[in-house]
Order: C-alpha cells, then sequence, then structure tokens
C-alpha cells in the first residue's frame, strides 16, 4: 500500500531528482549607438550630403557684347550673378577697375584693400552689417556682390557709383 501511495504521488505530481535544469534566458544585445556632434561646417557639409540633388539647372546670363579690349573678362559672369547689370558701359567700366584695382586677381592684397575690387577697410562696419568679414572680400563671389551694393546704392541716392574707385562719372 505504502508503494501504491508512493507511486500515486510520483504520477500526479511528478518525479523528482533528475529533470534537466531550465534554459537560462540568453541576454538580449541592443546595438551600440554612438553620438557624434557636428560642428556648423559638418552640419552644413551633413545637410548638403544628404539633399537631393538637383533636377533643374539654370542657365547662366548671357553677357552683352563687351568691348574686345574690356579687361578681366573672366570675371564678367560671376558680376553679373553678383548683381551687376548687363550692361556693356557697366561692364567695360568695371572690368577696368577690376584691372587697374588687382590685375584681375581675386585674392589681392594690398593691405586695407582686398579682392578684385580692392574694398578698402574704410567699409568694415557695412561689411559687418551684411554679414561678412573684411577678409572675405578676398571671395571674388562677395567682392563682387558687395562693390554691386556701393555702387548701386550711390547710384540710388544720385551721385556717381564709381566714386568708391576715384572714377568721375
Amino acid at each position: 500500500m505504502t508503494f501504491g501511495l508512493y507511486l500515486s504521488l510520483v504520477i500526479i505530481f511528478g518525479g523528482g531528482g533528475n529533470k534537466p535544469p531550465e534554459p537560462t534566458p540568453t541576454p538580449t544585445v541592443f546595438p551600440r549607438i554612438t553620438v557624434e556632434i557636428l560642428t556648423p561646417e559638418q552640419q552644413v557639409d551633413r545637410i548638403a550630403e544628404l539633399a537631393p540633388s538637383p533636377t533643374t539647372t539654370i542657365a547662366p546670363v548671357v553677357i552683352v557684347e563687351v568691348s574686345d579690349d574690356t579687361k578681366c573678362q573672366q570675371w564678367l559672369q560671376t558680376a553679373l550673378e553678383a548683381g551687376w547689370p548687363n550692361d556693356r558701359e557697366v561692364l567695360d567700366r568695371l572690368g577696368y577697375v577690376m584691372w587697374r584695382e588687382s590685375r584681375c586677381t581675386p585674392t589681392a592684397d594690398s593691405g586695407p584693400d582686398h579682392g578684385l575690387t580692392q574694398i578698402n577697410q574704410i567699409h568694415k562696419g557695412y561689411i559687418s552689417d551684411l554679414g561678412w568679414t573684411h577678409e572675405q572680400m578676398k571671395d571674388p563671389v562677395i567682392n563682387l556682390r558687395f562693390a554691386w551694393l556701393l555702387y548701386s546704392g550711390r547710384e540710388a541716392n544720385g551721385q556717381c557709383g564709381w566714386t568708391p574707385w576715384s572714377l568721375k562719372c
């Protein structure tokens, strides 16, 4: 009878002793994420990298025919993009200014004057108000844009736009 009771308990509750151990769960491994802080310049580069490529292109402005002897013709397209008018007389004169001031060298530096049109340091305040530095006047696009602002600002006030370069109208 004891054996029968023991056997029935084993059947009901299961046998003891040689049961295999429960498998230990495998720990979940999460990927390691590293955050890298980018400088403002790196952020701009990253945005440019990720930006979709443009689907349309803008044709360059066709320059009016300038005189054969117009100086610095290689910079006239840049001048148009910087805002200068597509006007033969103005572009001929601008070419002369660039030749006389810098010999068409965008990085020309005479100390107080910088770039193609030799923007003088007396304009530092105005340059700063526009968000540029005097050193950036060695960039041909910025230099020609600032030169256009000097020229056109004077013209809009009824003055000679060429005065900053000591030319008469």
